[in-house]
């Protein structure tokens, strides 16, 4: 148990290194580019070095469902938490700043093309072209647009982010492994594990880091939900193209769920603004979302 709480504390130092090294990135490379692919790329390393895992082992499913879990789980739980800290502490509601109709025009032209693979069934190395060609033109659009302001990145700012990202490396799946011992040793099913707890601690790190953000400023809220959705663009474009290389079925309830999931954070952050009711009701989808999937297993 002791160790457990000494996770949470590096756990919580991590997630304020990555919150102050991005504040300041934010100023020398603009928001999109600190909180959209930096700050997301690094969110997102914990996924990518376990969906490369997988496909190396040959094991399609858990790859699978590495590079697509965490979309559920942050583009409706995620988000929606991040609305309701910001709305406590800040007495207002959530607006986007800056640029952020990139990320949504990409996750939704990749929700398209991910909704007609999952009519085809298949993930192929065919399917995969056209989803790196789409993180190739976000990850282009974001770099071309970098230091909007003009200002130097500071070189603290880069220690703090490499500082708080390998922290963040290092005890994600350690926190992983001791929640999951926790849990079995108090009778907890398999099927609870899998589907509810183990996706929500996985993205744990990611999330706090956000909720960091959004805490320390009225800017860090925007800054949050921007990160999330680099994040997930990452997972969604790039690592989904990484496991068609090896053609895998789609059929099933998780890539339905992850483009419902798309769907709902996209709309939700359309009009620019995120508030308590819209938060309460997203956070609300993703146990809706879970109960279905509970249900739809045999």
């Amino acid at each position: 148990m002791w160790l457990l709480f000494l996770l949470i504390g590096l756990m919580a130092l991590s997630a304020e290194l990555l919150a102050r090294g991005v504040e300041k990135l934010n100023m020398g490379l603009g928001q999109g580019m600190a909180s959209g692919v930096v700050l997301g790329t690094l969110t997102s390393l914990p996924e990518t070095i376990v969906v490369i895992t997988a496909l190396l082992e040959d094991k399609g499913d858990v790859a699978l469902g590495s590079a697509i879990g965490g979309n559920i789980v942050i583009l409706t739980l995620g988000i929606g938490l991040v609305g309701l800290v910001y709305n406590f502490k800040w007495k207002d509601e959530l607006r986007m700043g800056g640029d952020y109709s990139h990320e949504l025009g990409v996750i939704s032209l990749s929700t398209l093309f991910l909704a007609v693979v999952y009519v085809y069934g298949r993930l192929t190395p065919l399917t995969s072209l056209p989803l790196f060609a789409l993180y190739g033109y976000y990850l282009l659009h974001r770099v071309r647009g970098r230091n909007e302001s003009g200002k130097r990145v500071s070189p603290v700012s880069v220690l703090e982010i490499l500082g708080g990202g390998i922290l963040m490396l290092i005890l994600s799946p350690l926190f992983v492994g001791q929640l999951e011992k926790l849990s079995l040793s108090l009778g907890t099913s398999d099927t609870y594990l899998a589907m509810i707890l183990t996706p929500v601690v996985a993205e744990l790190e990611e999330g706090v880091s956000a909720l960091r953000l959004a805490m320390r400023s009225r800017e860090g809220g925007s800054s949050a939900l921007l990160s999330y959705f680099g994040s997930k663009i990452q997972n969604i474009t790039f690592l989904l193209g990484l496991v068609g290389l090896i053609s895998i079925p789609v059929r099933g309830p998780y890539l339905l769920l992850t483009l419902i999931s798309n769907v709902l954070g996209t709309l939700v952050i359309l009009d620019g603004k995120l508030g308590k009711l819209e938060s309460f009701l997203l956070s609300l989808s993703y146990f809706l979302l879970i109960s279905f999937t509970v249900h739809y297993l045999p």
